[in-house]
Order: structure tokens, then sequence, then C-alpha cells
């Protein structure tokens, strides 16, 4: 069970302290009972839960809102509390009525129908240990918060402390980790250099190859047509058998061919020896000595010899 005593001023009776004690089971919402005396006269009270609800539905608030303003009225809780709220005494001191105060407004709250105490002594006492027993209770509260703070407080510098260490060793960790990054970052960049050295390298030698293989085909287009095409003119087939005949040696290894065709030339021969006369035959053999060397090699060019001969063949 929650009770609670307070101080109130009476509209009525502004000189005389009046002190209020309440107490509930649950909540205001549920009923609660309340106690008030003068110092001298006691008076009780009691509240049922109906009657919070009719109180609510006459005010026109919702329960919850109306068991809110009716917790600040009695026992003072909230903030800013003072000044909003007032309380009546009857004249016949039966009934004790609150009021809240909005915009200068009275808005009634409720009513409490009041019974003279049957020991107003023991009733004053009672306030006075409860009282007295509230008080202890917020000094303990009050010592527990005390110590709390200043464990709190000893925590607050202690953590201050760690993180000002956290930040050095922070700063530190990262100086180091920026120097190791730059070293780091210095290699690759010599590897990087170094790399596209070795690209521009290859590249340059490609394009001097390329160059080269241009320039050579280029001079091979620009040759003149004589020194890569073989001669047109007719070539005659000179045979060793032509130049033994007139007395020239000739190294050679003969076919069988070759002999055959030997064979009909030395007939060829005969008959035209046999044909023409001897001045051709004088003929061609002076021009065969013209042609050959002392030594019996051949001196000028084969060709001029046959068309020689033939040249002196074709006027008889």
């Amino acid at each position: 069970m929650s009770g609670t005593v307070r101080q109130i001023i009476v509209a009525t009776d502004p000189g005389t302290p009046h002190f209020l004690r309440v107490d509930w089971d649950v909540d205001l919402g549920a009923g609660f009972t309340l106690a008030l005396t003068d110092g001298g006269s006691a008076w009780i009270g009691e509240v049922s839960e109906d009657e919070v609800t009719r109180e609510a539905n006459n005010v026109g608030a919702t329960e919850e809102r109306y068991v809110e303003d009716l917790l600040q009225a009695l026992t003072g809780t909230g903030e800013g509390h003072k000044g909003l709220y007032s309380f009546h005494i009857t004249p016949d001191q039966c009934h004790l009525s609150y009021q809240k105060m909005c915009n200068d407004t009275s808005v009634h709250l409720g009513c409490v129908e009041l019974q003279p105490a049957t020991d107003p002594l023991e009733l004053i006492r009672e306030l006075i240990g409860h009282s007295l027993n509230h008080c202890i209770y917020l000094e303990s509260q009050n010592c527990q918060l005390l110590e709390d703070n200043r464990r709190l407080k000893w925590e607050h510098q202690r953590i201050l402390r760690e993180l000002e260490q956290q930040v050095r060793d922070k700063e530190m960790l990262e100086g180091d980790l920026y120097s190791r990054f730059i070293m780091v970052l210095n290699e690759k960049k010599a590897k990087i250099r170094g790399l596209q050295d070795a690209v521009r390298q290859l590249h340059q030698t490609h394009e001097e190859g390329r160059q080269s293989d241009h320039d050579t085909t280029q001079a091979r287009r620009e040759q003149p047509a004589w020194s890569i095409h073989p001669s047109q003119e007719p070539t005659i087939l000179l045979t060793g058998c032509d130049l033994e005949c007139h007395g020239i040696s000739v190294a050679r290894t003969v076919s069988d061919e070759e002999d055959e065709q030997r064979s009909r030339n030395e007939t060829s021969e005969n008959a035209s020896a046999a044909r023409y006369p001897h001045s051709v035959v004088a003929s061609g053999w002076s021009c065969c000595q013209s042609s050959f060397g002392t030594s019996g090699t051949l001196s000028a060019s084969p060709t001029l010899f046959v068309v020689t001969l033939l040249s002196n063949l074709k006027t008889l």
C-alpha cells in the first residue's frame, strides 16, 4: 500500500497549515483514502473507484488523464504543480474539494466527504511517524544516489583516462601504418615505373623492327627490273661434244642420252662437211680460235661463237 503526506493550503483558511495524507492500493483510479488535520482536529475520508470514474466523466477527460491530474493535486508530485491546484473546506468541515487552475479558470476535479476522526491525537502521531519514515527513506535514497554519483564520477574519470590512452595508441598506430603504407606505395610505384620502362623499350624495339622491315621492303621495290628478272635473250645450249670437236677437252660425266645426242651430232657434221665447201669449216675454225684462248678455255661468249658460225653458214 502506498501513501504520501504533504502540507496544503486551504483557501478558506490560508493562515492555518493543514497536512493531508493519501493512501491507495494500486493507483488513485482504483480508489483511495485520505486524512486531514490542522494540528488540533483531524478528519478522514474515502473515495471509491466509481466516484473517480464519475468525476472523470464530469470533467470530460479520459480516466488516465484525470488520475494523473488527481495524483498531482493530492500528492504534489510532478513539475510545476504549485499554484495549479487549490483546496476548499466547507464551513461545516464536512467536505473537501480540489480544483485545477487552467488559464485563470478553475476546473473542479473532485470532492470527498470528511468524517471527524475518533482519535485525532493518534492520527496525528501516525502522520508524524509516516513523515519521519518517509524522511528516513528519502535520506537513504539520497545517500544511495550520492554513492552512485561518486561511483559514476570515478567511472567517468577512469573512462576518460582510458579514452585518452586509446587516442594516443590510435595516433601511434596510425603513424606506424602510414609509414608502412608509404614504404609499400613507393615500392609499388618503383615496380610500376620499371614495368612501364620495359613495356616502352619493347614497344620501341618492335617499332624499330617494323621500320627495318618496311625499309627492306621499300628497297626491294625500288630495285631495277633487270636486277631481279632473268635475261630475256634466247639461250643457246652448248654441249661438251661441240667443244671437243674443236680440240677443247671438257671433263664431265656423259649420260646415255648425251652419248646418243653426240652420235647424232657427229652424223650431222659429217653430212655438213660433205655438203659445204671447206671454206665454211675454215671460217668456223677461225671463229673458234678467236673465241678460245691458247690454254683451251673459253675466252669469249659461247653465244657469240655460235652466232658467228651460223651467220657464215647463212651466207653460203
